[in-house]
Order: structure tokens, then sequence, then C-alpha cells
């Protein structure tokens, strides 16, 4: 473990105190906000996002529409062509949540956007036929207004929708994802101080916990070392991005993640400064990194692709839900594309070779019954 490394699992982390009505004002407008963007009529689009949005606002997106800076810019890398792409779209939000994180005003959502793929979208051709489309976000507010934005958009996983798969089988269950069991994700009313400082310390605990990995080759035993079945539920749910998929409780968790995880980035560590959001609200935690997490792929093949030795920074968030006392669900959104890049492997220029010989096959079907 690297001094830097070290030096993320052990920071410690100040709870910074909720303005309950303002809290609840800031998910309300959020709520509103992105509805708006994802579903008034097509015409109000740029009037809503004046209204709405800083006109300097740091909008970072995943692979491949990466960091954009200004309305305009938002408008033409995002909301137009996702509009356009799903023009009957629903925002269908699972999980909202706020909180103070370094001064700042923080929501953060995760749901699905349901609608008919009608278009193509960043060269993922469309089905004509109703997908869904897994969102997690983080924003920042001033004054109601949106200043600063993550949106993880699961490109990888609408191309599995589209019936394209462009790396290795991933070891998880494919699925959609569910909303919390206890369908109380939706967080609108005030929630307990100290069960919020609570939520976001047991989670906390947990990444600490991971810092106690050594470095060695991840055996059973070793990753008994990082005492990770003290913090999480028997049968905990983790839902992965596209490429890694879902799995339950600590084995399946180790299987089909963690292990394959350790042993292709041996050395991977962060930085606090790369974190955005760390918040606790009632039973739920957010936090989140925008390259913060960073490894060196030299120890196994990962998404299919063997040891390529290059460094990759990661774009992370974690929803969670826990019990008084354990985290009982995780949804994780990881911008996997953008890892991959790093690692040499382009998928959207592979999907693209894929359709490619596609209709290539088809047309020589075609001639060939003609």
């Amino acid at each position: 473990m690297t001094a830097e490394a070290d030096k993320y699992f052990t920071t410690e982390f100040r709870y910074s105190p909720v303005d309950q009505a303002r809290n609840i004002a800031n998910k309300r407008r959020v709520m509103t906000i992105m509805g708006a963007l994802l579903e008034a009529p097509l015409e109000r689009l740029v009037e809503i996002a004046r209204d709405s949005l800083a006109d300097d606002i740091a909008l970072n997106v995943a692979h491949p529409i990466n960091e954009l800076r200004g309305i305009d810019a938002g408008l033409e890398k995002l909301w137009l062509p996702l509009r356009q792409a799903l023009p009957d779209m629903e925002r269908r939000e699972h999980f909202v949540a706020g909180g103070r994180y370094r001064d700042g005003d923080w929501i953060a959502c995760m749901g699905h956007y349901l609608g008919t793929f009608e278009r193509d979208l960043l060269g993922i051709p469309a089905t004509r036929g109703a997908i869904c489309l897994r969102f997690c976000e983080g924003h920042e507010l001033r004054d109601g207004v949106i200043v600063t934005s993550y949106v993880f958009l699961d490109f990888l996983d609408l191309m599995r929708q589209a019936g394209y798969w462009p790396i290795a089988p991933s070891l998880g269950c494919e699925m959609r994802w569910l909303p919390p069991r206890t369908l109380d994700g939706v967080i609108l009313r005030p929630q307990d101080e100290a069960r919020s400082r609570q939520t976001i310390e047991t989670v906390l605990k947990m990444h600490r916990a991971l810092g106690q990995y050594s470095g060695q080759p991840p055996t059973r035993e070793v990753l008994d070392e990082m005492e990770q079945a003290q913090h999480w539920h028997k049968n905990f749910m983790w839902y992965g991005p596209a490429g890694i998929g879902t799995t339950r409780g600590l084995q399946g968790f180790e299987d089909y993640h963690q292990i394959p995880f350790l042993v292709a980035f041996p050395d991977r560590g962060g930085s606090t400064q790369g974190h955005f959001i760390r918040i606790g609200d009632g039973y739920y935690a957010v936090t989140g990194g925008w390259g913060y997490l960073r490894a060196t792929h030299t120890g196994g093949e990962l998404f299919g692709v063997a040891p390529t030795g290059r460094r990759v920074k990661m774009r992370v968030m974690d929803f969670y839900r826990c019990d008084d006392e354990t985290i009982v669900e995780n949804w994780i959104p990881i911008d996997v594309p953008h890892i991959l890049l790093q690692m040499g492997v382009d998928v959207f220029g592979r999907m693209r070779h894929q359709f490619r010989q596609r209709e290539a096959l088809n047309a020589s079907q075609w001639l060939v019954g003609d």
C-alpha cells in the first residue's frame, strides 16, 4: 500500500450537519430540473437549461462524452442526443439523497431512463424497442441552480440491450438494477442527524478496512484480514456496472468482483482530493470520485484484457443502504468504457466493428436467398 493510498483510506471525515428544510428543497429542485430536462417538450429545453443550470456548469459525464463546460455543451453533447434517442423518455428515480460536503450542498440520484430507443445514441444502434438506461448522478446546487454535475450513464449496458457485447462475459449477473428493498430511497422527509452520521461512518469504516489489503495474492485468508464480513449484511446485494454485473453475499462479491479487481490492480489507491461527494442521509449514504482511484494493470486479466502495464484512473460512485449496523445494498456505477480505453480497448470501436460484421452477414444472406 502506497503512502498516498494509505492517506486515502485513513483520512478523517468531518460530517457536516444538514439544514433539513433546505436539503429537502434541494432534492425537489433537482428532481424538477432533471425531470424537465428529460421529459418537458423539446422546444422548451433551452429555456429550462438556462433557468436551472449555471452558465458555466461543470458537467462530467461517462465516456465517451466526458468533461463538458457550459450549458451549450451540455445541450449539444448530452441532453439533446438523449432526447432524440428516447423521444418518449421517462425518468424513474429509485434513490434521491442529499447532504453537505466540503461546504457544498449535494444531491445524489439513481434510477433508470425508460423509453423507446428510436435513434442511434453515440453510435449504439437504435432497437425501436423499449430500453432501460441506468443513471447515477451527483449535483452541487447554489441558490437553486446546479453548478456542478457528475453523470454516470451505463452505455455498455445499453449496448447489451441493443444486442452488442464488445468485451468478455461478465462474471456477475447482467440484470436491471432493482430499487431498494425498502422502497424508501427517495428521501423527502427530515432524517435523524445521528442516524445519518452513523450511516456514513459505517460506510467509511468499510472503506478503511479495504485499506488493509497488503498487496499479496488475494486468497481467502488475505481477504479475511480486511475484515469485510463485519461491515456487510450476510445476504447483501451488490449491483455492479455492465461488465462486472450483480452479485449477492460476501463470497459472490469476492469471487466476481473483488478478487479479479485486486489481482488485476494490486497497487490500487487514491487521493481524497478526487472525491466529490461523501454524504449520509438517514439509512442511506453516497460516496463518489472522478479519477480519484488509481491503479496499474499489472496483475491479471480483467474484462478479458491481459495485463497491459498501463496506469488508469477510475470514475466511481457508490450508493448505499444500511441497517443499524451493516451495509445491506450497494449500487456502484463505474465508468467501465473509460477504464478500458486507458487499457487500450475502445468498446465503441469494437461495437461498430460488430455492427459492420452483422450488416455484412445480413447482406450476404440476402444475396444468397435472392
